[in-house]
């Protein structure tokens, strides 16, 4: 097909936004664009019709598009750096943002979704990969004389959508047809041997992933101090709503008790990596990795990127050389509240992972829980005088 101007100048519009920011005005304005693109993709790609892959197409991709690698983990606590070590393996095709399939994408994430839900699907994605948050950008390719990738990601997606049923779990269709299509976009002639996705907090979802029988699973934990603190800092540099430090505190604990429990449930299919050994141990750890995946040694899993180019590994304050991996920090430094906090809600889970956090004493830990409790009121107040009680006559 012939490209149109308009596709051209879309692009144009939206890198001058991306290469000038300008403040919140400009923000919104990048965004408007970035949806008129996406929406214009979709009705191109209606106007052309799906492309369908073959049956021998769809048996060949199915060895593979059955075969995904979850990344999951509590946020900060390294999951983006396996990500980047993992970008360049010849065998691994690396999708490049975050799925949030079961809590971004519910509406597809059923039996039966309907063709708007599927068009929104697919408009979402494209916004994504022109990713106006961090370079690279435009991760489906830029237009050309004869192709639009935008495009051809859309067709792509809504024909492996209908080539997929009756082969795969009918909740699941939407996210295996988005790794088809972009494989059919990006890289149409390699032949990975797994597939790659990493959404943190994804151990929550581990139910309904695992529903794929060949899926595997890699967590990544992190001392709950380090984690905290680095959540911390994210809220006061990009100016976000109040921190909440219980609640961060109680969903750091919940992840590391479900590292746990979901390496018991999967065993072999579940592989559980400690944050500071993958930073201090590189080569050790990628090489558990690698074994656990079972694909070939490589000399690219040993240095960080995002679409083979190089990126910062492991932090997002200071200034990091792309492609080098940072030496850990000192001991985060928390508030007296903050490190109670961590030791009433996460003490006990971290332990299996060597991490030593203080717990307060057993009154303590209920006056915490009880100032800290979500929708505290009259019942919880009651709760709490009635667990101070009980702590006090033993």
């Amino acid at each position: 097909m012939s490209v149109s101007r308009d596709w051209v100048r879309m692009e144009s519009e939206i890198s001058g936004l991306l290469l000038h920011p300008g403040g919140a005005s400009r923000r919104a304005e990048l965004l408007a664009c970035v949806d008129d693109y996406s929406r214009a993709a979709i009705r191109e790609a209606h106007a052309l019709g799906p492309t369908m892959p073959s049956t021998d197409e769809c048996a060949r991709a199915l060895e593979w598009l059955t075969r995904p690698v979850f990344i999951c983990g509590h946020h900060r606590s390294g999951t983006t750096m396996l990500q980047s070590l993992l970008d360049g393996h010849p065998q691994l095709l690396m999708l490049p943002n975050e799925a949030t399939y079961f809590t971004s994408f519910a509406y597809v994430a059923r039996a039966a979704p309907t063709s708007a839900a599927l068009d929104r699907f697919a408009a979402e994605w494209i916004a994504r990969f022109v990713d106006p948050n961090f370079e690279p950008h435009f991760r489906l390719g830029r237009v050309g004389a004869e192709r639009s990738p935008c495009v051809d990601f859309a067709r792509a997606l809504f024909g492996w959508n209908a080539a997929l049923r009756g082969r795969a779990r009918p909740n699941l269709i939407a996210l295996l047809a988005l790794a088809a299509a972009f494989k059919a976009t990006t890289a149409k002639e390699s032949i990975p041997l797994l597939w790659v996705e990493k959404t943190p907090q994804n151990e929550q979802c581990v139910g309904g992933l695992a529903g794929l029988e060949r899926a595997r699973f890699v967590q990544l934990v992190r001392d709950p101090r380090s984690t905290l603190a680095s959540l911390k800092e994210t809220y006061r540099t990009n100016g976000r709503a109040r921190f909440d430090a219980a609640e961060h505190a109680r969903a750091i604990g919940r992840s590391l008790r479900l590292a746990v429990e979901n390496q018991s449930l999967l065993r072999h299919r579940y592989l559980v990596v400690r944050y500071e050994d993958l930073v201090e141990r590189t080569d050790r750890e990628v090489e558990r990795v690698r074994r656990f995946l079972e694909i070939a040694p490589d000399a690219s899993l040993l240095r960080p990127t995002a679409g083979g180019i190089a990126v910062r590994a492991n932090s997002s304050f200071g200034a990091p050389v792309p492609g080098v991996i940072d030496p850990l920090r000192g001991p985060a430094t928390l508030t007296a509240e903050d490190s109670a906090l961590l030791g009433t809600y996460a003490a006990d889970a971290a332990n299996p992972f060597g991490y030593a956090i203080p717990a307060p004493e057993p009154l303590a830990r209920v006056i915490l829980r009880a100032r800290h409790s979500p929708g505290h009121g009259l019942r919880s107040g009651r709760n709490a005088l009635r667990a101070i009680m009980r702590t006090l006559r033993r």
